[in-house]
């Protein structure tokens, strides 16, 4: 699970901002939130932010995706750019590092990746584990600028043998992380797998607000050979009031158009790939068909009549049932995105209550209601606002002094707890020039 997430010099983000999932002291619904990662030390399962548009909400989720990214992309060679891009509104910090760091715990042991590089290479890296109080450097990287590489120091507690360390550091590139260079290199076990397989496997994409998640589903369900994730769908899509009694997923053969020629050319496939599916000359399309339940009786209704909302949130029921089943951390921007506020609040508080592998849901949202809810505690909501440079500034609910029995929602919606937009007269004349 994740503790801390530090960031600096990325997007909208200049000065140092960090995210906490550490529980406060606050006793509301620990049981539904917490995770006792080790003793004494409390995790939050979920945390939620909020801000205006443009204040750096997203940048937020972006800067976890990058950081993963960083940990496990292998770059091509040694000339390929890392496409960071830092703070752009002030000339000093164009020429300055991105730096970010993560506190994260793996079968109750304490992990801290820390990263600082430029849109060229890395400059410092290191990870250090907490095997005991005081902490191991696993691993310490710095940039050696007369021999233009990087020199790595290695811990005896890894157990690697020198020639695994000469491994390691032979593939180390000034633009590639030592978690990715460790990745393409042959050596034996060690805890670096351990943190590499966390980075690698339980840190998704960010679920953007414009994924309809279609073709995700699907994938899901071709995978689903023992059917435990159609009927987890089923029921969670009946507890959502949704009228559907069932759906199936159909495969259909098409002939390959001029049009889908271009796209299957331009794809990822491998040649050989390619020439057979053209030699074929017919592709393979899935689609869904769903079975709605009215006073009428049972109607079929296609995939493509089916409502945006009703994808959407059938895409977010199998990832939920991927946190209920491993220990992820995902990330959701603007989740409320074509999904009525009601089925919002179940899904989370299905997320809550049933929640027992660590998972982590951190997600972006305009939708001040939950701010209302009796159900949220103050330590996972979190505001993002820009000052007058034009850099986002990130503030903890729990940490802004708000008494108790005030309520957040009020106290948001009056702007006492960050700005809101300063919007003008509704009344605007349209044969006004612009000056």
């Amino acid at each position: 699970m994740i503790a801390e997430f530090k960031v600096q010099n990325f997007f909208s983000i200049r000065s140092e901002q960090m995210i906490s999932f550490i529980c406060s002291s606050d006793t509301f619904m620990s049981e539904e939130y917490c995770v006792e990662v080790k003793p004494g030390l409390k995790l939050l399962k979920m945390g939620v932010v909020y801000g205006a548009n443009a204040s750096g909400k997203s940048n937020l989720l972006q800067a976890v995706e990058f950081f993963r990214y960083m940990a496990c992309h292998v770059s091509k060679d040694r000339s390929s750019s890392i496409h960071v891009v830092p703070f752009m509104l002030d000339d000093k910090s164009r020429q300055e590092r991105t730096k970010m760091s993560m506190t994260f715990y793996i079968d109750g042991e304490k992990y801290i990746l820390a990263m600082e590089f430029d849109a060229m290479r890395f400059y410092e890296e290191s990870l250090i584990a907490y095997t005991s109080p005081k902490g191991t450097t696993l691993y310490n990287r710095s940039y050696n600028k007369e021999t233009d590489s990087s020199s790595i120091t290695f811990s005896t507690k890894l157990g690697l043998m020198k020639k695994s360390k000469d491994v390691i550091t032979g593939n180390t590139l000034n633009n590639r992380s030592v978690l990715a260079a460790f990745s393409v290199s042959n050596i034996e076990s060690s805890k670096l797998n351990d943190v590499y397989s966390y980075f690698s496997n339980h840190i998704p994409d960010v679920l953007e607000p414009n994924m309809m998640l279609s073709s995700y589903i699907k994938r899901k369900l071709e995978q689903d050979k023992d059917g435990s994730l159609k009927s987890f769908l089923l029921k969670f899509l009946k507890a959502s009031d949704f009228n559907i009694k069932n759906f199936e997923l159909n495969d259909e053969e098409m002939p390959i158009t001029p049009e889908m020629e271009k796209v299957i050319q331009s794809s990822p496939l491998s040649d050989d790939k390619k020439t057979q599916m053209m030699q074929k000359g017919t592709i393979v399309s899935s689609s869904l068909n769903f079975v709605h339940s009215t006073e009428d009786g049972e109607h079929d209704l296609p995939e493509k009549y089916e409502s945006r909302g009703t994808i959407r949130f059938m895409g977010m029921s199998v990832i939920l049932k991927q946190l209920l089943k491993d220990g992820n951390f995902v990330m959701m921007d603007e989740i409320e995105s074509s999904i009525h506020y009601e089925l919002l609040s179940y899904f989370l508080k299905v997320f809550l209550v049933n929640n027992n592998k660590e998972s982590q849901l951190f997600v972006t949202t305009h939708d001040v209601n939950l701010l209302n809810e009796d159900f949220i505690r103050r330590d996972c909501i979190w505001f993002t606002e820009k000052n007058a440079a034009g850099e986002t500034l990130v503030k903890r609910l729990s940490e802004m002094g708000l008494h108790k029995n005030l309520s957040p929602y009020n106290a948001y919606r009056q702007g006492k707890l960050i700005d809101l937009p300063f919007l003008g007269s509704p009344y605007l004349s349209l044969n006004d020039e612009c000056t």
